[in-house]
């Protein structure tokens, strides 16, 4: 017979870091690089003190492109300080502002 007692086996734990993900628009955007970007371009996404506050960005090729805000930027901020990886998808650019979707890398 079966039971549900304290097995061995268990599902393998499902990280919720690696399910996050946010549609946003980036603020205060550097032009000059938002004029580089297409879509589909994956963006850094890297995590920098302001004040003692974490300020999460989105850099192209050492470049910082724009500031990533969303519901859910406290998250993304603690799960890259604990080694999670996560970039930013170009999803549209129109004139100077730019519209990504944050994932994990």
């Amino acid at each position: 017979m079966s039971g549900g007692g304290g097995g061995g086996w268990s599902e393998p734990s499902q990280d919720p870091c690696e399910k996050l993900t946010s549609d946003t628009t980036l603020t205060s955007p550097v032009r000059s690089v938002i004029a580089q970007l297409t879509t589909g371009t994956l963006l850094d996404v890297e995590v920098t003190d302001s004040g003692g506050t974490p300020v999460v960005r989105a850099v192209h090729n050492g470049q910082v492109a724009g500031s990533i805000t969303s519901s859910i930027i406290q998250k993304i901020a603690e799960c890259i300080e604990n080694g999670h990886e996560y970039v930013a998808e170009v999803l549209s650019v129109q004139g100077g502002a730019c519209r990504v979707r944050v994932r994990i890398r």
